[in-house]
């Protein structure tokens, strides 16, 4: 028995989930090997271990095709069943992000979205599937797995031109329209479609709903919307802001003095220059030039080309190309959010001139101390008046330190600090992830993966852009 005992090594794992074996099984001990791990299963204080009969059932299966056992699974804890928040069940891709494939020939269509964002009055918009508790497990010695945090119980607002049926839980269009979902508010926005040119003749439009634009969008234009818009030719030098996305057919052309703000996503054939800023991501067919462009989302162009100009998208960027031949300095920032860009900025800027200003304090401070001066009233209620500076400014500058802290910490649940570029890098591209910065002084054959690694920015073989 002594000598079986020997033979094998039985070990709980060190999250309690598992009890592991590792022996030879042979037929001549076979029984002596069976009673010896059951008893040390006891010694061990495994709640419920198998009988001998199970644990014969068990070895005879396990060693069928070797009798050698290795890190063999011999006890599992019951796992914890997971808490499900509350969701909408959405009738339909109606607000996915990807774009549209042709069923034969599997070729993107850029200019029209996968999802159907056109509902008509009555139409199920979805069913609100309420939260589910979770259910704590056991570990190997019968202790509980908590199951984790309560679940949450949210639903989207029903917004305009929705009705929110509470027998049912379920939302239903009021009018026919496009559906919107943005801040948590669920609506249905009446189409406002312009057949002709939008330019300094026709006037800017102002719209509560969605705007489809058939042909083009002009110099000077200005058009304002609650729900989506859609311009079916180009936008050029004109003032866009909407609080659905924004699908341009064409592309958009801009000069600096002209903005486009989105709480959506932009999909677009070309963006070339301008100041354009979205909530979700970018997607471009074919180039980005000379373009101040910033999202919470990604950019993504995976066959075209970024020259130029600053990229700052919080969830990473995909390109074909980056750069140019021509050495065109091109800055492409992934994993921070351009809304706290400034806030952290002002910050840091604080936080120089306060330590500088402590360090002047300070060194002054040592120097009353240390004067015999020092023994007279006046000067010592002026140290006493410096040490009560020095204090004030200390606690100052905890407080900005931890300021910025907490605005770093915010981002970095969505924050993705990557770069993968398809195709090819050229000279003068320079990439920023988070405090990191690379500026290439050579040509990059792709596919390439920028991102930290071991707190720096390496350049590694990556796999293709994804197309959406």
């Amino acid at each position: 028995m002594e000598e079986t005992h020997k033979r094998f090594n039985l070990r709980v794992t060190k999250d309690r989930a598992a009890v592991l074996l590792d022996c030879d099984v042979t037929d001549d001990e076979f029984d002596a090997l069976v009673i010896a791990i059951g008893k040390e299963l006891e010694a061990l204080g495994i709640k419920d271990p198998p009988d001998q009969n199970q644990l014969k059932e068990q070895l005879h299966h396990a060693t069928e095709e070797n009798p050698h056992l290795e890190n063999f699974v011999l006890i599992k804890s019951e796992p914890p069943v997971p808490p499900q928040d509350a969701k909408v069940d959405w009738a339909g891709d109606l607000f996915g992000t990807g774009l549209a494939v042709d069923k034969y020939t599997g070729k993107i269509n850029y200019r029209k979205k996968a999802a159907t964002e056109s509902v008509t009055k009555g139409t199920l918009l979805g069913n609100q599937i309420p939260a589910c508790e979770g259910k704590d497990g056991l570990n190997v010695f019968g202790e509980p797995i908590p199951a984790g945090e309560k679940p949450v119980t949210k639903y989207p607002e029903a917004g305009d031109n929705v009705r929110l049926d509470t027998n049912k839980n379920a939302y239903y269009a009021e009018i026919n329209g496009r559906v919107r979902l943005i801040n948590d508010i669920l609506s249905v926005d009446e189409v406002y479609i312009v057949q002709e040119d939008v330019d300094i003749t026709t006037g800017n439009i102002s719209h509560m709903g969605a705007v489809v634009v058939n042909r083009d969008v002009l110099n000077g234009a200005k058009i304002e919307a609650a729900g989506s818009i859609e311009v079916r030719g180009i936008i050029e030098n004109a003032e866009i802001r909407t609080k659905g996305d924004l699908t341009v057919h064409g592309g958009i052309r801009q000069s600096e003095d002209y903005k486009i703000v989105v709480e959506g996503g932009i999909q677009a054939k070309f963006i070339d220059g301008g100041d354009i800023q979205a909530k979700e991501d970018i997607v471009v067919e074919k180039e980005i030039i000379n373009s101040n462009i910033k999202t919470l989302g990604a950019v993504i162009i995976p066959r075209g080309h970024i020259v130029g100009g600053e990229i700052v998208a919080l969830r990473g960027i995909y390109a074909g190309h980056t750069g140019s031949k021509a050495y065109t300095p091109t800055v492409l920032v992934a994993g921070e959010d351009f809304n706290v860009r400034n806030k952290l900025s002002f910050r840091k800027k604080k936080i120089e001139r306060a330590e500088m200003e402590l360090e002047q304090l300070r060194n002054y401070a040592d120097s009353q101390m240390s004067s015999q001066k020092t023994a007279f009233t006046s000067s010592q209620d002026e140290l006493a008046k410096t040490l009560l500076k020095i204090s004030k400014l200390e606690k100052e500058l905890h407080d900005v330190v931890d300021e910025v802290k907490n605005i770093e910490a915010q981002t970095q649940g969505s924050a993705r600090k990557l770069v993968n570029v398809g195709v090819a890098l050229f000279p003068k591209t320079v990439i920023c992830l988070g405090n990191e910065e690379l500026t290439l002084e050579e040509e990059y054959a792709g596919p390439i993966q920028a991102e930290i690694i071991d707190g720096e920015i390496q350049l590694n073989k990556g796999e293709r852009s994804p197309d959406v």
